[in-house]
């Protein structure tokens, strides 16, 4: 199971913390690191936020988001190993071609590391403000990722959709992976995972516990979906229960576990040592070993 934390690009965004972050990952042994992406939070929205079960997050309209590309692009700079993937860019947000760019432009700038989280948006305010379309959201979401691989595959395309009308272009540089960049589809819908398995995507979820993961990695698998499985663990509320927890989610199938919710201020990476040195040792012999149940011991 690979484990990555979310970069501290919102909430209190600033060089110091990034930096601190960056570096904690990358020496520390952590997989990769992600994240999330707003551009203009409506200050009133009726739309319901759907990891919570009020509906409403944790955040508004004057909490500040760091760029999610530029603060990715900022981490592959001070790093030489670790992956990078926004977690993940809502389609009301962007364009295909902008995103082809701009995930293009960070695979070669990081030698290769990158990956793609993209969903199809739940905060259509947002997409308003912006001036972009928001109805047939999936449907939109399922064109984007075609038009993603051409882009990322050909030196020059053109696509013809029920949305997206794209003459020949070239959207270069192309990414070091090529195609085989990875594509995770966020949502925890059926519909969602129905793109993902149709178009042979990870399936990127938010807050699962281990056996909501097992279930909906169940699920891809009859759909025929063959990609990986992600969520993501708060890793402050969960203290002392991270080694049981990894290995549970381990069990259950996740492929890819991101940690949120941890240090803040001066102390901001000291939950990311702690569970570095409690947890990855272990959950990667028993990943090497096959033997993950071991791992509760």
């Amino acid at each position: 199971m690979r484990i990555g934390p979310i970069l501290p690009s919102s909430g209190d965004p600033s060089r110091a913390h990034m930096v601190a972050v960056v570096r904690a990952a990358e020496d520390l042994g952590y997989d990769s690191l992600w994240t999330p992406a707003h551009t203009a939070i409506p200050v009133h929205f009726d739309s319901r936020y759907p990891y919570s079960e009020t509906g409403r997050p944790g955040w508004d309209a004057k909490t500040p988001w760091g760029d999610a590309f530029l603060s990715l692009t900022f981490a592959a700079a001070l790093t030489d190993r670790i992956r990078l993937g926004p977690s993940l860019i809502p389609l009301t947000i962007t364009d295909p071609l902008t995103l082809a760019k701009q995930i293009s432009t960070l695979d070669v700038y990081s030698e290769g590391r990158a990956e793609l989280g993209i969903g199809a948006g739940w905060l259509v305010e947002e997409g308003w403000a912006l001036g972009h379309p928001t109805d047939h959201r999936l449907a939109r979401l399922e064109e984007t990722i075609e038009i993603l691989r051409l882009a990322f595959s050909q030196e020059t395309f053109s696509y013809d959709g029920r949305f997206f009308k794209v003459p020949e272009v070239g959207v270069n540089p192309r990414p070091l992976q090529g195609d085989r960049l990875p594509i995770w589809i966020g949502g925890q819908g059926q519909r969602a995972l129905q793109v993902a398995a149709r178009h042979g995507c990870g399936l990127m979820l938010w807050w699962a516990e281990p056996d909501a993961v097992r279930d909906y990695r169940s699920r891809l698998r009859d759909a025929g979906g063959v990609g990986p499985i992600a969520t993501a663990m708060r890793l402050a509320p969960s203290a002392g229960r991270w080694l049981e927890l990894s290995a549970a989610y381990a069990d259950a199938g996740t492929d890819l576990l991101i940690l949120t919710t941890y240090g803040r201020g001066a102390r901001i990476t000291e939950e990311l040592e702690e569970f570095a040195a409690q947890v990855i040792p272990t959950i990667a012999n028993a990943g090497r070993t096959g033997d993950v149940a071991k791992a509760r011991a």
